[in-house]
Parts: C-alpha cells; structure tokens; sequence
C-alpha cells in the first residue's frame, strides 16, 4: 500500500506542477497582450455588441417561430376537441337511430304479416262467394 500511495502522490505533484506551469504560461500571454490601445478596446466592445445583437435578433426569431408553432397547436388541439365531441354525438345518435331502425323493421314487419292477413282473408271470402 505505500507504493501505491508514494505513485499516486507523484502523479498529484506532476499534475499540480503542470497546472501552475499551464497558469503562468496564460498569464504572460495576458500581459504581454495588455498592451491595447483604447481604440483597440473600443473596436473589440462594438465587435462584442454586435455579435450580442445577432445573437439577440437571432434568438427572438427562433422565439417567434415558437410562439407561432405554439398557437398552432394550441389551435389545433382545440379543432381535434370539438372533432371528437361532435364524433361522440354522432356516434350516440347513430346509436338511437339503429334502435329506431330495428324497431321501425319490427312495426314494419308486424304491418306486412297483417296486410297479408287481411289479404289471404280477403281471398278466402271472394273465393267462396
């Protein structure tokens, strides 16, 4: 266990010694660089601005198609709720007007067997006359 725990204390070293190598390498490119100009500063801020408007306009765009695919679908699942009521009642009455139906074939029915009736009873009288 202690050349395990002598590796990994290396390892940390050398890791701690490349990031503050890595540290002060940054760090004299930034000074060096320190050496803008105003104008050098004022350039950079417009570049900043306008790269923040872009971004900006960019971002109202994507947030107009959103709000308009919103209301779309808003708009559409309000058509597909009034869809599926009127389904739903068409479906009741189609329910009502089976029922009426069969009982409307019954009457039907009941009225030809009474017409036949009356007509087999009609023949009878006449044929024995």
């Amino acid at each position: 266990m202690g050349v395990r725990r002598k590796t990994l204390i290396l390892g940390f070293s050398i890791a701690l010694f490349l990031g503050v190598a890595v540290y002060f390498r940054l760090w004299s490119m930034d000074s060096r660089d320190a050496s803008f100009t105003a104008d050098d500063r004022e350039v950079l801020r417009r570049q900043f601005e306008r790269a923040n408007m872009e971004a900006m306009d960019e971002s109202a765009g994507w947030r107009m198609k959103f709000d308009g695919e919103y209301e779309r679908s808003k708009r559409l699942q309000e058509e597909l709720s009034k869809v599926k009521g009127a389904l739903e009642g068409a479906e009741d009455r189609l329910a009502v007007l089976r029922k009426e139906n069969v009982d409307l074939r019954k009457k039907v029915e009941t009225l030809t067997q009474k017409v036949d009736d009356r007509q087999r009873h009609c023949n009878c009288s006449r044929t024995a006359t």
